[in-house]
């Protein structure tokens, strides 16, 4: 056979394994290049034009600088001599940070353009030191991990207070706190405010107790860039004694997804050495777009931000009172809070956190329905809630398709027995934990095992294992299975709770060897 009779037969084999290869991975290879699925599922989306109760704030770009929506894409830019570099800036990016500090009326502000995940990073680098104790609420998004596994400090994990009537953390009380400063030595405190759904604990009391305990207190703020800007909101972290605060401005201000901030007290924190590890883990290819729309989110901020949210306070309170009349509903509101010093102690009222446990239907289904019907699309839905997230980007109309959909979901799911009120489980989940034998990073970088979790008793946990109800961790990774926790482990999978874990059916944990 001649060269080229050997070379077309080579790729007619090739084309044989690619057919055969095709059949063996149908839609990875067998696939049509003319497609474009996520940017079809996108656009599907977004021509739907459903009333946004979702992050980012914007709400599609309602709230945007007009020539900035239009010339999203010219804004695509690198580090150049007119634009400034993010890593080392000394032009525009450096004045637009300083006007930030300025704004949040904070010491030093460094711009994101990785979310609040790369601010708490960054954090625990700054802030924190291998093998030293920090306190660390239980509910932490799980960024807050990430930087722990980087650092290698040692976290004493505190439990966070438990609303039975909603389904969901609050924050730390004072006395939790305070208990904990006296027993461990810890160097700081690291705490969220306000929660995921809006509230926020004593964070004063909080900043106080650090105080008196020498220990800095390092906050993951992310849904909080608001807070200072109108005086019905939550006391803001950033001006209430953190040495660091962590903002994201895409999640209800209008910054683009992945805008946020990072303040800090330059006398508790080395600024320097902030941006030292800020250059260790933001890209060097940063999006200019994202970087603007913070600076422009600042300016309306500081030129309308009271009237703005003023108007969304009003718009959610209506909404919520609407809401609360409608039967099997419940709608958290500030006199739900716990009082002074405890976990729960203030709202943010544009968060509209709907209790469902007294309608017969799954929240996700409410929500399912919600958006197929009605084109009403909330946060998330959890067992037994519905978060919507309202911003200064809704409009009246957004709040009433809001409350039409939820009084026709209500009819169609029809009543509850009764209202939900915690169970036995959650309880259970919430008194008990294995004792921490290594540190999340000494877990992360060991030799690690997959094992049944009938034969886990007694090993060290190299894996977060996160039950829903509460979505706190009732296993963090360092710490041991004991017997109990494998108990309850098995009781909630086989009650049929939503687990967060490697394995979300739990046959098999992952264990440090």
């Amino acid at each position: 056979m001649d060269s080229v009779g050997r070379l077309r037969r080579g790729r007619c084999d090739q084309d044989r394994r690619h057919d055969r290869g095709a059949q063996r991975h149908p839609g990875v290879l067998a696939v049509n290049h003319a497609a474009a699925p996520l940017f079809e599922a996108i656009r599907e989306f977004v021509e739907r034009e459903q009333a946004p109760l979702y992050s980012p704030g914007h709400k599609g770009g309602r709230t945007l600088d007009p020539w900035f929506r239009e010339n999203i894409a010219a804004l695509d830019l690198n580090n150049l001599p007119d634009t400034d570099t993010l890593h080392c800036p000394e032009g525009p990016i450096l004045q637009a940070e300083q006007l930030v500090a300025d704004a949040w009326r904070v010491g030093q502000s460094f711009i994101l353009v990785q979310g609040s995940t790369s601010g708490n990073i960054a954090v625990a680098l700054s802030a924190l030191r291998p093998g030293e104790p920090v306190l660390v609420q239980r509910n932490a998004h799980k960024s807050v991990l990430a930087g722990l596994v980087q650092v290698g400090a040692l976290p004493v994990w505190l439990e966070p207070r438990w609303d039975t009537q909603f389904g969901i953390a609050h924050g730390l009380d004072a006395d939790v706190v305070e208990r904990a400063l006296a027993a461990s030595g810890a160097s700081a405190l690291w705490m969220l405010h306000p929660t995921y759904y809006g509230t926020t604990a004593d964070i004063s009391a909080l900043s106080e107790l650090c105080r008196r305990f020498d220990a800095r207190l390092l906050v993951d703020g992310a849904h909080s860039p608001h807070f200072a800007f109108h005086p019905e909101l939550p006391v803001p972290a950033e001006k209430s004694g953190a040495a660091a605060t962590v903002q994201s401005v895409h999640k209800v201000l209008s910054g683009l997804s992945q805008a946020a901030v990072l303040h800090i007290d330059p006398h508790a924190i080395d600024p320097a050495t902030v941006r030292r590890a800020l250059q260790l883990i933001q890209t060097t290819s940063p999006h200019f777009a994202i970087m603007a729309s913070i600076d422009l989110a600042r300016r309306q901020m500081m030129i309308d931000g009271r009237d703005l949210l003023g108007r969304a306070l009003e718009r959610a309170r209506h909404a919520a009172t609407r809401l609360a009349a409608t039967p099997g509903l419940r709608v958290l509101r500030p006199e739900d809070a716990s009082g002074a010093g405890t976990g729960f102690h203030q709202l943010d009222e544009t968060k509209l956190l709907i209790g469902t446990t007294g309608l017969a239907a799954d929240a996700h289904d409410i929500v399912a329905r919600l958006n197929r019907v009605h084109g009403v699309q909330p946060e998330l839905s959890g067992p037994g809630h519905v978060l919507c997230i309202s911003t200064i980007g809704n409009t009246d109309t957004d709040m009433d398709r809001l409350v039409a959909g939820f009084t026709e979901v209500a009819g169609w799911a029809g009543r509850a027995d009764t209202f939900g009120g915690g169970d036995t489980l959650t309880t259970d989940l919430l008194a008990l934990r294995g004792p921490t034998v290594l540190t999340p990073r000494e877990a992360f970088f060991a030799q690690t095992d997959t094992v049944a979790l009938t034969d886990a008793t007694g090993l060290v946990a190299a894996e977060a294992i996160t039950p829903y109800p509460p979505g706190i961790p009732l296993v963090m990774p360092g710490e041991r299975l004991t017997g109990e926790v494998i108990d309850l482990l098995r009781a909630l999978r086989d009650a049929g709770n939503p687990i967060s874990a490697s394995d979300p059916k739990l046959g098999a944990v992952k264990v440090v060897r």
